[in-house]
């Protein structure tokens, strides 16, 4: 691309971002914090030498700001970048390991390319991270108030998963908790710093990125992660709620990157992005990588000419235009925030901004007359009901409303495992559903048909109910109370849970249900 095409993105990129995220009215908020890893990342590794981070060589950085690299992992700038832009600060956060003598008056960002939670992979982990944040902190760069009303970005979407060495889905499971506890606890180490707003991303189905896409041709993603990323969704959700539920004040949210992607990666060629799972930046070779070049500098790799059109800068990262996709959905579209106090992060920047004001009208309640509405008033319902958490996150990350959608009477009921369901259930049958990628089919089979209140159940005394899989779950009604599932597997202990007469009721039930073929 020649100097005039280069200038006409840089350009369309200040135009956009003025378009999209000016609007805000966030000027009370002028600190932002990240911490996490390469996809919030701006400039935490090395600039030089054997451990240099690839977001400082070329053509990293080639779009924005152009021509050298900048530290991010993109062509240009990552979601950090659009969310200091949101907030219309002055100046970029600037990496931590380069923040000596630097402006740190609009925040500093923590974040580290390849970190994680258990595992650091030689880099910094996320602990780590929130250990230099207290160390930084110490110099007393802002006030109480200040950090209060900051916004904090904690990005951890996989790192630990990919250098997991275990052998079995139940000992996958078990790492899976050990990640999400980590990350809960500097949750709270964040909060107990002084933080409140805090956006927690989580994780998008890794098994789309060009690193997994290329063996088939890249065409589609494999759908290797599906059933562990939705585990790790559910398990996240209870971790952040429980952050918000005992300690005061606290606004930690979730951003629904498994949402956000997944509606770049299946409309995406509507708003310009062609290239499909195709990355940007890639090697010649399956040997070499975007940025290598041999002793004499030739290029290892190719770069698109219209990188506008990329999802994918290279094998793991998205491009500058499509995170600003992604946090533009955020933004200005309602369902891809989680636990929010609204429904877009426009409005929940301007909630933010008023907290010492007088309180704004309350939210229209959800339209219960779509599907999309009636999982929305379920979902804000038992928000309140911890015990339920991870079934909840779980039906979260299947998208439900979009399942309904697809049965044309809108008309169920649910049947929710309590947590304490979860961790009794037979790792034995946990295992075979990690092995035969059936966590879909397991939701599903708690969610039947049709609308079968407690008055209905023991009334009509219905011997069987149709699952959203096509089985039949048994329902049986001995003197102790109301069971289901194949050998009353489980009772119903919370009748009623949450109803929408005629349309919706859910049912509290203390074990899981298991499938026959499972």
């Amino acid at each position: 691309m020649g100097i005039g095409g280069t200038l006409t993105l840089v350009l369309l990129a200040v135009l956009t971002s003025a378009a999209i995220f000016n609007s805000v009215d966030a000027q009370k908020t002028t600190l932002l914090f990240a911490f996490g890893d390469s996809y919030a990342d701006v400039g935490n590794r090395a600039k030089r030498g054997p451990n240099v981070g690839k977001g400082w060589v070329y053509p990293y950085g080639i779009t924005w700001p152009q021509p050298r690299p900048a530290g991010r992992y993109s062509d240009g700038k990552t979601q950090t970048d659009w969310f200091a832009d949101l907030l219309g600060l002055p100046i970029y956060p600037p990496p931590y390991l380069y923040s000596a003598g630097q402006d740190t008056s609009s925040g500093v960002n923590f974040a580290v390319g390849g970190s994680g939670v258990v595992y650091d992979n030689g880099q910094v982990s996320l602990g780590a991270q929130v250990d230099n944040f207290e160390l930084f902190l110490r110099t007393d760069p802002y006030s109480k108030a200040e950090l209060a009303n900051s916004l904090t970005l904690v990005s951890v979407v996989g790192n630990d998963y990919l250098y997991f060495t275990g052998k079995t889905s139940a000992e996958l499971f078990v790492f899976i908790e050990r990640v999400v506890s980590g990350i809960q606890a500097n949750l709270q180490r964040l909060y107990d710093l002084g933080l409140r707003n805090v956006m927690v991303a989580n994780m998008f189905e890794i098994d789309c990125m060009p690193a997994f896409t290329a063996s088939n041709g890249y065409t589609k993603c494999t759908g290797d992660y599906i059933p562990f990323v939705q585990v790790h969704n559910a398990f996240l959700l209870g971790a952040v709620q429980s952050i918000n539920t005992n300690n005061p004040g606290a606004r930690f949210i979730i951003l629904d990157q498994f949402a956000t992607f997944n509606r770049l990666i299946t409309d995406g060629r509507n708003a310009g992005f062609k290239d499909g799972l195709k990355p940007c930046c890639a090697g010649t070779s399956n040997v070499t990588s975007c940025g290598d070049v041999d002793p004499s500098g030739k290029w290892l790799y190719t770069v698109c000419k219209h990188r506008g059109e990329a999802i994918f800068w290279d094998q793991m990262h998205p491009t500058m235009w499509a995170w600003h996709y992604i946090v533009g959905l955020y933004i200005n579209e309602p369902r891809y925030l989680l636990l929010a106090d609204a429904p877009t992060l426009k409005q929940w920047l301007q909630i933010n901004d008023a907290v010492q004001e007088p309180v704004a009208a309350p939210m229209a309640p959800p339209d219960l007359s779509s599907a999309a509405g009636q999982v929305q008033a379920a979902f804000n319902y038992l928000l309140d009901k911890p015990q339920y958490s991870e079934a909840l996150g779980l039906l979260q990350s299947l998208n439900m409303d979009a399942l309904l959608s697809q049965y044309s009477s809108q008309v169920v009921t649910v049947f929710l495992p309590t947590n304490d369901a979860f961790t009794a259930t037979d790792r034995a049958f946990i295992d075979r559903v990690f092995a035969q990628n059936k966590v879909n089919d397991v939701a599903l089979y708690h969610v039947v048909k049709g609308y079968y209140d407690v008055n209905a159940l023991v009334t009509g005394k219905p011997s069987s109910l149709a699952s959203m899989t096509g089985e039949q779950v048994p329902v049986f009604y001995p003197p102790q109370g109301v069971f289901v599932g194949v050998n009353q597997q489980a009772k119903v202990i919370d009748g009623n849970l949450y109803t929408a007469p005629g349309q919706m009721v859910i049912h509290g039930i203390d074990h899981v249900l298991m499938p026959s073929g499972v």
